[in-house]
């Protein structure tokens, strides 16, 4: 739902694949996406003690190198005829330090 809407679909053309109202569909996933676009504002919050920090965003936000990595691995896994070794990363380029946005503490 969050990458549909990131793309632009309607919340009536994610609601008809649902099977639901484009209401109900807005009501049961609008959190989902406000939580989404906040985390990449604020990339962690606080535990209970205060102390550690919890990632809001997927891991691979965090750590794309370790994501892809498993992505080659289980597309390795499953695709039989694939004979690469990086089958999902190697048409990848990575942003160098200088490129990538600061990440906020």
């Amino acid at each position: 739902m969050i990458y549909e809407r990131q793309r632009g679909s309607s919340w009536a053309e994610i609601a008809q694949y649902l099977g639901m109202s484009p209401t109900e569909a807005e009501d049961r996933f609008a959190a989902n996406l406000h939580s989404w676009n906040a985390a990449f504002d604020v990339p962690y919050r606080l535990d209970e003690t205060g102390r550690k920090r919890i990632p809001q965003l997927p891991t691979a936000a965090y750590d794309p190198s370790w994501a892809c990595t498993q992505l080659d691995r289980w597309a390795g896994n499953r695709l039989i005829l694939v004979n690469d070794g990086h089958p999902v990363s190697s048409g990848l380029v990575m942003a160098s330090e200088d490129e990538a946005p600061p990440v906020t503490p």
